[in-house]
């Protein structure tokens, strides 16, 4: 007997063998029971959820001569002719070669011809989004009103490229996608059929593959039986040409520890052991959208990305050292070198350019690289904070002192560290410098009003706390007045106060002034702009 692919000898032969899609299978169990049968059904879905297989099932049952609980019984003539491919009543039309409205005229003028031997005469049309518009347009009114005996069940993985007309004359069902338990049972039932052996681990990996396609995961399997009858994870890895996740986290790390050397050599790695740079993208989107996962919904990661306790916290401990911009960012490049892809003629290159620019974000002047540095600096901040606040950094200053005699001048100088003013101490320029810069920042992203203004001008002077700003060029004078007023001068003096911890006061003065020589007046400001402008109301008309 000839060689049958598992997923044809596996193909479900009643509603009670079919893998997922549970509400779609009892609606239309039910169907067959009550003899409630439409004469147009629409099964929508991806590839390899079960759209022919079912519309298959449906066609035997209604037509078989003792259905059992809505199943066929598989035992009946009609049953028996259907499994023999011997019967006229159960009609197959591929669509896809099918396209033309002469293939449609003649459909229509063979309707009206009833049944062999059974009750329906059923048309399954598969992919029958690829009619051309003629075609739909000579199949509207006998899908519409058919004949008594006639059935249609059409089958698509497009159905939006359906004209309305046809959508509103079918009952429509969606087919998801498989589940990876269930494709993972239907797997572990196939090997045992065919008298092999296969891990778990493996079996898991291809449901994975398949992304919810029965028919995919199947074709896998076949595959790796077709190499030797013991399947593993290596195996399964081998012939799909993926990465093993211990591969992509070290790869991920590099893109954390900014190591464009490790980049390359992993590539490289890649290239040498004959897998497909393209095979490997996907395979790095996968690991992205997990460390996503990871980090928006960590609680949940083993039940959405159906792995394991240990795999989860792995992946939970690999996305805390990313933001998530830069991850969002890391799959946005791979998921366009996808496409790349299909067009380049050397695929290596294009890796190794995305890896490179997710890998040097710290390099790069765009906001996103601001966004990361100011990341670094927020967990470096909050270490010192922590370090301050449990005693570290007054304990390692103690240490560098000078020895003390005795046990008694060690506790003096332990009970005095505390109270040393330091905090009082005059700043010096880099330190002044630095709490400047450190609150300009703070005011380009939380108040980008006064941070604008802010920028006509520069720091001049600054001594006990009292910082005094005076505008670059005489265009931002005109900033002194708002920058003068009770509640902005506040925000800054707050905001400065609390970056270098002791009172600040902040004053703006007028350009060509000393840090002591007081502040124009609003009236002499007005002067100015008056002497500028002119005093008098222009009207400008066109």
């Amino acid at each position: 007997m000839a060689y049958r692919a598992l997923y044809r000898e596996w193909r479900p032969q009643n509603f009670s063998q079919m893998v997922g899609q549970k509400a779609i299978i009892e609606t239309l169990r039910n169907q067959v029971i009550t003899q409630r049968i439409a004469h147009a059904y629409l099964f929508c879905g991806s590839r390899g959820t079960g759209k022919t297989s079912t519309a298959k099932i449906l066609a035997k049952a209604i037509n078989c001569l003792n259905p059992e609980n809505g199943d066929p019984c598989g035992k009946c003539d009609n049953c028996l002719r259907v499994d023999h491919e011997e019967t006229l009543d159960i009609i197959e039309i591929d669509a896809a070669s099918n396209n033309g409205v002469n293939e449609i005229r003649d459909l229509r003028d063979t309707v009206k011809y009833p049944p062999q031997f059974g009750k329906y005469k059923v048309y399954i049309i598969d992919e029958v989004h690829m009619l051309t518009a003629s075609a739909f347009n000579a199949l509207l009114k006998t899908l519409e009103e058919p004949p008594a005996h006639i059935v249609f069940i059409l089958a698509t993985t497009e159905p939006q490229k359906l004209p309305e007309t046809i959508l509103s004359r079918c009952q429509r069902f969606d087919f998801g996608r498989i589940s990876v338990q269930e494709i993972t049972g239907r797997l572990r039932e196939a090997v045992e059929g065919s008298g092999a052996e296969a891990t778990d681990g493996a079996l898991m990996l291809i449901a994975r593959t398949a992304e919810g396609g029965m028919r995919d995961a199947l074709s896998i399997l076949d595959m790796c039986l077709g190499y030797r009858d013991q399947v593993d994870e290596e195996l399964v890895r081998s012939i799909l040409g993926t990465s093993d996740n211990a591969f992509l986290f070290q790869f991920c790390d590099a893109f954390s520890e900014n190591d464009a050397r490790k980049i390359f050599l992993m590539i490289d790695q890649l290239i040498r052991e004959g897998k497909d740079p393209a095979v490997f993208a996907k395979d790095v989107c996968r690991h992205i959208r997990a460390l996503l996962i990871a980090k928006t919904s960590g609680e949940d990661l083993s039940a959405v990305m159906d792995i394991t306790e240990e795999e989860a916290k792995e992946f939970i401990r690999q996305s805390e050292q990313f933001t998530l911009s830069r991850l969002m960012m890391i799959l946005d490049l791979y998921l366009a070198l996808e496409t790349e892809m299909r067009y380049v003629s050397t695929p290596r290159l294009a890796l190794e350019n995305i890896s490179l620019k997710c890998c040097l974000r710290m390099e790069q002047a765009d906001d996103q690289a601001l966004r990361d540095r100011i990341f670094e600096l927020e967990k470096q901040m909050n270490g010192l904070l922590k370090r301050i606040e449990n005693g570290e950094i007054i304990a390692s200053s103690t240490s560098t002192s000078a020895a003390p005699a005795d046990e008694t001048k060690k506790k003096d100088q332990k009970e005095t560290i505390p109270a040393a003013p330091e905090q009082k101490k005059p700043k010096t320029n880099n330190a002044v410098s630095g709490a400047w810069k450190e609150m300009m920042d703070r005011f380009k992203r939380n108040d980008p009003a006064i941070w604008s203004m802010l920028t006509q001008g520069s720091l001049i002077s600054c001594e006990n706390g009292k910082f005094v700003w005076q505008p670059n060029q005489p265009e931002g004078s005109m900033f002194l007045i708002p920058l003068s007023k009770a509640e902005k001068k506040q925000k800054i003096c707050d905001c400065l106060s609390e970056i270098t911890g002791m009172t600040c006061e902040f004053t703006a003065t007028e350009a060509g002034q000393t840090a002591s020589g007081g502040q124009s007046s609003e009236k002499e400001y007005l002067n100015q702009l008056y002497d500028m402008f002119g005093a008098d109301k222009v009207i400008i008309q066109e």
